[in-house]
């Protein structure tokens, strides 16, 4: 129950301020609107326009046009939030996984790696779980060997 306690006080606001929340792959904001609703400053990135555009008029919090790599420039965090593409894990699709150019899943990690948050969430589709699998672990372990206590949740499996 430790790691309980941790995410309880990471999460709740403080005197001090607010962490900022980072959402990459942000969309039109659907993460960071629970966020933004407990009262957490949040800083959008997300290369549709229209999807950001959206971002900016539904929520307090800015949304970046950008093109999410690796390398991209990113400010410091104490959370970091995302929804990368699911087109390439999608069991609606050709799940190409790590070989399709649209997979988030390195920018995403590399942001944890080099901001170190004192939390991270993304959300995925469940074909991550199937062929993708030894990808998803891969993306476990790397969280992993940073520290991070890590539990996931297949949600409405029914879902397509």
């Amino acid at each position: 129950m430790q790691y309980v306690e941790r995410i309880n006080s990471v999460l709740r606001p403080h005197d001090a301020g607010l962490p900022l929340v980072l959402d990459l792959f942000a969309g039109c904001g659907g993460l960071a609107l629970g966020f933004e609703a407990q009262g957490f400053e949040t800083l959008g990135f997300e290369m549709d326009p229209d999807g950001a555009a959206t971002y900016r008029q539904n929520l307090r919090g800015e949304c970046q046009e950008v093109f999410l790599t690796p390398d991209t420039d990113l400010p410091s965090a104490r959370v970091i939030i995302g929804g990368p593409p699911c087109q390439p894990f999608s069991v609606g699709g050709l799940q190409l996984g790590k070989q399709d150019t649209r997979n988030g899943f390195p920018a995403f990690v590399s942001a944890v790696e080099r901001l170190s948050p004192d939390l991270w969430l993304f959300e995925n589709v469940r074909g991550l779980l199937y062929r993708s699998r030894p990808y998803f672990d891969g993306i476990l372990g790397r969280l992993r060997a940073l520290g991070y206590i890590i539990d996931f949740k297949l949600l409405n499996e029914t879902c397509r």
